[in-house]
């Protein structure tokens, strides 16, 4: 039965290559020649292994290993689905010994692309995905470009004509120039994100007047690439409308004859040429969704590695290195700056450029591998595991000895009793005041806190002290901070002979509270030595 239709389809294609029915015969018969070959490789595999064939064939060692190979021959043969699928739709849509059909079949068998993985929509969107999400640099770069072009900011515009002056004066300033990004742009704001100063705070004060730039480059009228950009395309403008009565005017004022409009309307009379050319947009479709699907797979990997490699060295997670290539940065920045205009650049670009190409010619491989091989060769004989430099760098003669942040932590100490009763019983210890105005006082809710003192911890990124498990300390003045702070002290009153530090409250004499309430300020240091260290994102 499937023979049968695999035979008429296939005829019906060959029949009529390139034609509407050609195609869709040509469709059905690729699929149904996988399904029969799928059948006929399923039959000679229950011939070969019957059933009083199986225990020999797997207690033999030659046996087990041609079965082996069977089955990652089948592994391979059964994926690619597509790749087959497309290959048997072009062997019946178009001619073979068309140079559109060797173009295609040559890629498809191509080795570099057997190993890849196949199309996956799903692996497909999900990188996709991923990458949408770390494109924000690129898409600001494309608009800070727009915007110099544009002259929207004239002093970027500016900035960039200076920029490109000296660099066409001094060429030695392609080296300088993303060496002081290094230094100005990565490392030392990654050490002031870790390391922050203390800033006085500045009051904001509204602009005042109107920039020298700003008033040069006032224009009403836009730049000439604004309407080169938005220049909208002919035939597909979205103000266009077409409704029945405009068609039917026009068909009234432009009569058509039969033979005319049948060949604009017909499908099946369009040329071969155009139907061969059809499928071979969408096989090519096919064909760069699978190659860009792993172009986006290794961009993704690469911007991961670039991360983790910019964490680890210009990130100060090991801050003895990123400071020693802080100090390597700035000493070949200086080089390059103060003696640059005597290193022959051009002649170390040609020479650089002639030994890389030189590396990547195909003669050169077994050289490379003979030499890596030695390398591994002496590197087994020391019995020395192979290590990378980052794992391998200890300069005891970089010191790192910044001293670490200090800041005082405070916490409350609320004890409550009855009215009725003299004695005072611990209630929590908490961040709030809790006095008489306190809203959560006021709501008749419990203050948030904790019971004991040892669960009050830190601020995030910060430590205590070392060495001191409770190292808090009362302040015995609590008037002064009360005065510093602004407290209305209403409902607040501090006893001249408490030496204790408590604050108690000063009820009214209406009100009908049966429980007060007192507390006491504690107070300790704590530290932190440096922030966490920064995840560099390469795109958002």
């Amino acid at each position: 039965m499937m023979s049968s239709l695999y035979s008429y389809s296939s005829g019906v294609a060959d029949s009529r290559p390139g034609s509407a029915r050609g195609i869709a015969a040509g469709t059905a018969a690729s699929l149904l020649g996988m399904g029969i070959e799928h059948l006929d490789r399923n039959s000679e595999d229950s011939l070969r292994l019957t059933d009083e064939e199986l225990d020999p064939a797997l207690s033999s060692g030659e046996s087990h290993g041609r079965s082996k190979d069977h089955r990652t021959k089948e592994e391979k043969e059964q994926g690619h689905f597509m790749d087959r699928f497309m290959e048997r739709l072009l062997r019946h849509t178009i001619a073979e010994d068309s140079a559109e059909s060797e173009q295609l079949s040559s890629r498809i068998n191509d080795p570099s692309r057997s190993g890849k993985p196949q199309l996956s929509f799903r692996i497909f969107a999900s990188n996709m995905k991923q990458l949408s999400a770390q494109m924000g640099t690129f898409f600001r770069l494309q608009y800070g470009l727009i915007h110099v072009l544009t002259w929207r900011k004239p002093t970027k515009t500016l900035t960039c004509l200076v920029v490109y002056t000296a660099v066409c004066c001094w060429p030695h300033l392609v080296v300088a120039f993303p060496l002081l990004f290094l230094l100005f742009g990565v490392i030392i704001p990654a050490h002031l994100y870790r390391h922050p100063f203390q800033r006085p705070e500045i009051l904001p004060v509204k602009k005042r007047g109107e920039s020298f730039l700003d008033f040069l480059n006032k224009s009403d009228d836009h730049s000439v690439v604004l309407d080169l950009l938005n220049e909208p395309k002919e035939g597909f403008s979205d103000t266009q409308s077409i409704n029945s009565s405009s068609t039917s005017v026009s068909y009234a004022s432009t009569p058509l004859t039969l033979s005319s409009a049948s060949e604009k309307t017909t499908p099946e009379e369009l040329r071969k040429k155009d139907k061969s050319k059809y499928v071979k947009s969408q096989v090519s479709m096919l064909m760069n969704m699978r190659d860009l699907q792993n172009l986006t797979t290794d961009i993704l990997e690469a911007m991961e590695q670039a991360k983790q490699l910019s964490t680890n060295i210009v990130g100060f997670k090991d801050e003895r290195l990123t400071t020693f290539v802080f100090y390597v940065t700035i000493a070949v920045t200086s080089v390059v700056l103060l003696l640059g205009k005597y290193i022959p650049w051009r002649a170390i670009f040609i020479f650089s450029g002639w030994a890389g190409l030189i590396l990547c010619h195909p003669n050169t491989k077994k050289y490379l591998v003979g030499f890596g091989n030695a390398k591994s060769s002496k590197a087994t004989e020391k019995k020395e595991p192979k290590q990378l430099f980052l794992d391998t760098f200890d300069s005891r003669s970089i010191i790192v000895d910044d001293e670490p942040e200090v800041r005082v932590v405070e916490i409350y100490e609320l004890q409550a009793r009855n009215i009725l009763r003299r004695k005072w019983k611990p209630h929590a210890y908490s961040k709030r005041l809790f006095d008489w105005k306190d809203p959560v006082r006021v709501a008749g809710k419990r203050p948030h806190g904790v019971d004991n003192l040892s669960k009050v911890l830190p601020p995030p990124e910060w430590k205590y002290d070392f060495g001191y498990a409770n190292n808090w300390h009362i302040d015995i003045e609590p008037q002064n901070f009360l005065w510093q702070r602004g407290i209305d002290m209403q409902h607040l009153e501090c006893p001249s002979d408490e030496t204790e530090g408590w604050i108690y409250d000063k009820l009214p004499a209406d009100d009908d509270i049966s429980t007060e309430f007192r507390r006491r300020r504690l107070f300790r240091e704590c530290f932190r030595y440096a922030r966490p260290v920064p995840r560099f994102s390469v795109g958002t």
